[in-house]
């Protein structure tokens, strides 16, 4: 009986120190892969900014909140991809007080409306990256690359919209639908 006793001990603390072993190899090859996964991100990057332009910029001086989110991204211009995750989420508040703030009345379009919403998405789409553990910095990379392409998709609208209006101003389409009446 005390024979079985140190036996089932002996076995028992065998067994311990075999599942002590097993996971601390575990956590050594899940450090070393997130390891890897950082050093790849502490690379930087750089990115272009699709400004507007000087006319158009004018137009919508009082949208504050755009200006904020603006100048914000341009932080993002030269950034490493821990440091763009890092900052996501700010970008996404920033990016939904200018969205709700929006009182320009010439932006108040479903075409506009349709590229913020497109550009909100995509910096969720960035802000969720952080939430994944085995994110590759190649992700992260097109990911700001898409924020960056949907804002240059915002920009052209703010601009096109603005040509659009000193277009119609300039033909002044009303003499001449008067003359052919």
């Amino acid at each position: 009986m005390l024979y079985k006793k140190f036996l089932c001990q002996f076995f028992g603390g065998i067994l311990i120190l075999l599942l002590g072993a097993s996971c601390s190899n575990v956590k050594k090859e899940q450090a070393h892969k997130k390891e890897t996964i950082v050093s790849n991100m502490d690379e930087k990057n750089s990115y272009s900014l699709s400004e507007l332009d000087s006319f158009s910029s004018k137009k919508i001086k009082k949208w504050k909140e755009y200006f904020d989110m603006n100048d914000f991204l341009k932080e993002y211009k030269e950034i490493t991809g821990k440091e763009a995750l890092d900052n996501s989420h700010e970008l996404k508040e920033l990016v939904k007080i200018a969205k709700d703030s929006n009182d320009v009345k010439d932006l108040q379009t479903a075409a506009f409306r349709a590229r913020m919403n497109v550009f909100e998405n995509e910096v969720l789409r960035l802000a969720d990256l952080t939430y994944i553990t085995t994110i590759s910095a190649k992700e992260v990379e097109k990911q700001i690359k898409n924020v960056f392409l949907t804002f240059k998709s915002l920009n052209s609208k703010i601009e096109n919209t603005y040509k659009k209006q000193q277009f119609n101003k300039s033909i002044k389409l009303d003499s001449v639908f008067d003359k052919v009446r």
